[in-house]
């Protein structure tokens, strides 16, 4: 109903301002024709703009009016419009409101129409319950007085049992009275036995100190000893060679001298044999003589006789001078060759000089750069390696510990050792000999081809094998082949042994006759933990050739820092 009204109401507005429109254009001067003159024009213009300017303000007066009224009634009508839709809506919501509350009571009805059969229900089941409490209260009562009856029993006999037990107690009591006062007494006794005791252990110490102190000085006492010894046995060796080679130059000198005194006798025979020809040379010239003065005689047979034995004894005269020009000549070419000998000889030793300090200086540089790796990459030491064993007959792997030898002592051998640890170089190496003196060990695998081919090749690569890791041997008396120690083979790694027994004189540097000087095996390290593994590889089943029946392989290899 109220939206038609709306609409015929803003028609109206709309013609009203439509008229108002009409009557402001019909109310407005037109314009004058072109053809008038400049005056005309100027004084139109100015009443026209006076005319136009109330007129205008009407109009915005009468627009204002008419939109604040348009607006007015717009609002009028839309708020008429939502007070009908949020009347028409809240009738709706009070129907739905009371539809609930109706269904609402008649479930509360229900509700409490099955609320009080289900408390009928449990009252029923709660005097039941009771009425079955009530006899298992009674029973558990006679129960309880019949446990209390006999607990009352029990504790009689036991009061008495412990009344009894009190006695026996107090008279312990007073026994370990007596022996508390015992024990004190011999407290006392121990106490003071224990004051002695004390001195007794300060007057030991101070001797195990002194003992130690004595022990000390003994021992390097005896290393000086050592050190003296093995400095009188190399001076022993030195003076033996230098023996030697005296005999032999003294065998030669002696050649030489029977070889001249053979010279000087050949020499005095041809001297002899020179006089006698010298000699036969006069007799052959008196005998000429003769012989012309005796021409005429009968004698003439003779001298013919003599004549002959002039000649033979000529022709022997030709042949001595000959011998002994060959023997001059045999004897100069030895002199030549001796003299030739003695330049070779003088030629040798000072290429050997030579290379000598060149290899000195060699040795000097690598040890110096291994040093310097080795302070650089591990620090100075003391430098501790750890191997990790498998065992093929055992799930769980086993370990050693090695302490390695100090580093001024063989610093080649030590750079060289820690940088295949380093590198991991005895990764799947195997323990491949068990014998009696040692255990060998390194980069083989005479079980698994393939891995044996492995090792081989990577040993190849790095320049290992089949000359060995060191370039040269460092061997320390410092450092004996003892028990459960390390030590490189011959070539110088990198298979290792670890010593079982004493092996100095077996691996240590040796001299004799018969092989010369041998060179000392280095000895780089001692196992200070896992010498229960090294018993175990030990007493393992062996083969007829001494290998191992079961694989020991190398896991892994590592450098470790203790701080």
């Amino acid at each position: 109903m109220a939206a038609p009204a709306s609409t015929s109401k803003s028609s109206v507005a709309k013609s009203a301002v439509t008229a108002k429109t009409e009557e402001s254009r019909k109310k407005s001067p037109e314009p004058e024709p072109s053809s008038t003159s400049n005056n005309t024009d100027k004084s139109s213009s100015t009443f026209g703009r006076i005319l136009i300017l109330p007129i205008f303000i009407a109009s915005t007066i009468v627009g204002a009016a008419l939109g604040a009224y348009l607006a007015g009634y717009i609002l009028e009508s839309e708020y008429q419009n939502i007070v009908a839709k949020l009347q028409s809506d809240h009738q709706a919501a009070m129907l739905r409101t009371n539809k609930d509350y109706i269904s609402c009571q008649s479930n509360l009805s229900d509700g409490q129409k099955s609320n009080e059969e289900e408390m009928t229900k449990l009252k029923i089941y709660a005097d039941r319950n009771e009425r079955a409490f009530q006899s298992r209260v009674e029973c558990y009562l006679n129960e309880t007085k019949w446990a209390y009856k006999v607990a009352d029993e029990g504790l009689q006999k036991a009061s008495s049992r412990l009344e009894m037990e009190v006695e026996s107690r107090e008279s312990t009591r007073l026994e370990f009275l007596q022996e508390v006062e015992n024990h004190e007494s011999t407290h006392l006794e121990l106490s003071q036995a224990n004051k002695r005791l004390q001195a007794m252990r300060n007057t030991v110490t101070e001797s195990s100190r002194a003992l130690e102190a004595s022990e000390n000085k003994r021992h390097e006492t005896d290393e000086q000893l050592q050190n003296l010894q093995r400095s009188l046995e190399t001076s022993e060796n030195m003076r033996r060679e230098t023996e030697e080679q005296l005999q032999h130059l003294k065998r030669e000198l002696d050649g030489a001298e029977e070889e001249l005194d053979r010279r000087d006798l050949e020499r005095a025979e041809c001297d002899e044999h020179h006089r006698n020809v010298l000699q036969c040379r006069e007799s052959l010239k008196e005998a000429l003589v003769d012989l012309a003065n005796h021409e005429t005689s009968g004698e003439c047979g003779d001298t013919k006789a003599t004549a002959m034995q002039l000649v033979q004894v000529m022709e022997h005269k030709d042949n001595l001078t000959e011998q002994v020009r060959s023997l001059i000549e045999t004897a100069e070419q030895r002199d030549a060759q001796l003299d030739e000998a003695d330049f070779r000889s003088k030629e040798i030793d000072q290429k050997r000089e030579y290379w000598e300090r060149k290899a000195t200086s060699m040795m000097e540089k690598i040890t110096f750069r291994g040093r310097k790796e080795v302070l650089e990459q591990f620090g100075p030491g003391p430098h501790y390696v750890k191997l990790t064993l498998g065992f093929e007959s055992s799930p769980e792997n086993e370990s050693i510990l090695l302490e390695l030898a100090p580093l001024d002592s063989m610093p080649h051998t030590i750079h060289m050792f820690l940088k295949m640890v380093q590198e991991n170089m005895y990764a799947s190496s195997t323990f491949v000999l068990s014998r009696e003196h040692i255990i060998v060990g390194g980069p083989v695998d005479a079980r698994n081809e393939d891995n044996n081919h492995e090792l081989e090749q990577r040993m190849l690569r790095e320049g290992y094998f089949p000359h060995g890791v060191l370039l040269f041997k460092e061997y320390s008396p410092d450092h004996p082949h003892l028990p459960y120690t390390f030590g490189f083979n011959h070539i110088g790694g990198p298979i290792f042994y670890i010593n079982m027994e004493d092996n100095t004189e077996l691996h240590g540097p040796s001299h004799s006759a018969q092989d010369g000087f041998r060179e000392g095996e280095p000895c780089f390290a001692r196992i200070i933990e896992g010498k229960d593994v090294v018993q175990r590889i030990e007493e393992m089943p062996k083969n007829e050739d001494e290998s191992l029946a079961s694989s020991v392989f190398i896991v892994d290899s590592q450098v470790v820092y203790f701080k």
